[in-house]
């Protein structure tokens, strides 16, 4: 039955895993290929709340920054175009800020637990583990490397508990990881061409 409920979904995947870990570097890579790609809500949402000296930020009203994070990612799924055929990759997803609530130990709203069972991404979901070598702070990563670490596992977690099976993307150049995401699309049975 499984099978049957992923075979009805649109090919919406999910790059996920550490910060810092080279999820954006790939969409990036995606993009140039020629597929649709979302940004990160979350970095848009720090950009957005700094400029307008907001406080639903991860360094002041982390519940905020939570419920906004679900919320605006649920808005862009809501907004795909049903019919495209063709894949389309999120930079991390609203499966994040159920995994962020476990970070700022906030209980998740049945609604978000709702919401979670009725928008649904395809199998599998490709994780970026954490990489020191490439890990760099920005003004809208502000946290450290052993943030980050949690930040993957509580996002591993959140995902393999509701049930998407995950795929390990290798530390290769940017290329590679690419073509690796697009061969094990293919071998799952999916029309990689733009």
């Amino acid at each position: 039955a499984q099978k049957d409920f992923e075979d009805e979904l649109m090919p919406v995947f999910v790059i996920t895993g550490a910060s810092g870990g080279g999820k954006s570097s790939i969409l990036k890579g995606l993009a140039d290929r020629g597929f649709q790609t979302e940004p990160e809500v979350g970095r848009e949402i720090v950009r957005e709340q700094t400029e307008a000296c907001g406080k639903a930020l991860p360094w002041q009203d982390r519940v905020a920054f939570r419920n906004l994070l679900f919320q605006r990612s649920l808005d862009v799924y809501e907004a795909l175009d049903k019919a495209n055929p063709a894949p389309i990759f999120f930079d991390r997803s609203f499966v994040e800020a159920i995994a962020y609530s476990r970070i700022i130990h906030e209980p998740v709203p049945s609604t978000m637990s709702k919401a979670l069972q009725l928008h649904r991404f395809n199998n599998p979901v490709f994780v970026c583990m954490p990489w020191k070598e490439i890990f760099s702070n920005d003004p809208e990563r502000r946290h450290d490397f052993e943030f980050a670490v949690k930040d993957y596992e509580a996002n591993v977690s959140a995902y393999h508990e509701n049930g998407y099976q995950m795929i390990d993307v290798p530390k290769w150049p940017v290329p590679k990881r690419v073509e690796f995401i697009l061969e094990n699309l293919v071998q799952a049975g999916f029309d990689t061409r733009t």
